[in-house]
């Protein structure tokens, strides 16, 4: 009842045209539906690594995995790194409006719902490095894992893994700088606590998937033996 009347007293407005949002019955997503169609999802993809592929066939794998497997297991990857949706993660993590993060877990969170994956045992957020949190005052991947986790009623742990040490900022290196970069940065903090035999780590954006590929090993050095990333955005430059 007090949400209706919020709504009726302060309508909301899409976050990218701010026309009103109309819909019935109310989105979660601040997001008209014209908007919401502009966004650039992805069509084929990786079956591992989510890299977008441009072919009809299912269950593919790209050369790259072909070759060189990564150490996560399947990739589920939303939408282009493209704007609108660019703008949007920009506007999340660097202008901190973390509002953002919970229309972008909605849009994550039907779209997985709608591919029926098996379910993980636990969802772990890709941590920050606990002085770049100050900084930001949040963890974007951590509030867009809360989203999921209790729209696919999954358990979250973001107690699970650290990252202990902290590394620069990947954006503007390249695929080797980025690997060298997150070497050994993260570490299994209560690893007698839980047993974990599948695990899905949610991050907004993946390019060379040097971050994620690094918590994969980390968590099956642990012991999790299936390890797989649900991603916001992928980028195509792999």
């Amino acid at each position: 009842m007090i949400k209706q009347l919020l709504d009726l007293l302060y309508p909301r407005r899409c976050v990218l045209c701010q026309n009103l949002c109309t819909s019935k019955p109310p989105s979660e997503t601040d997001l008209c539906p014209s908007c919401q169609k502009d966004l650039p999802l992805i069509g084929q993809a990786c079956h591992q690594c989510g890299i977008p592929l441009h072919t009809t066939q299912k269950q593919l794998l790209c050369g790259q995995c072909l070759q060189h497997p990564p150490a996560y297991d399947h990739v589920i990857s939303i939408y282009h790194y493209q704007n609108p949706l660019v703008w949007l993660i920009q506007q999340m993590k660097f202008k901190k409006k973390p509002g953002i993060a919970n229309l972008l877990g909605h849009l994550m969170a039907a779209h997985i719902k709608h591919r029926k994956p098996a379910l993980p045992d636990a969802i772990i957020p890709v941590p920050l490095h606990f002085k770049r949190q100050l900084e930001r005052h949040f963890n974007q991947s951590e509030e867009i894992a809360k989203v999921i986790a209790k729209n696919l009623n999954c358990y979250l742990d973001t107690q699970y893994l650290e990252r202990h040490k902290q590394s620069l900022q990947q954006s503007g290196l390249d695929a080797a700088q980025r690997k060298r970069n997150v070497r050994g940065i993260f570490r299994i903090t209560n690893k007698m606590k839980n047993n974990y035999h599948h695990v899905a780590i949610i991050d907004d954006v993946m390019s060379t998937g040097s971050t994620v590929n690094e918590i994969a090993k980390t968590l099956k050095k642990s012991g999790i033996e299936r390890t797989d990333v649900w991603v916001l955005a992928r980028a195509s430059n792999n």
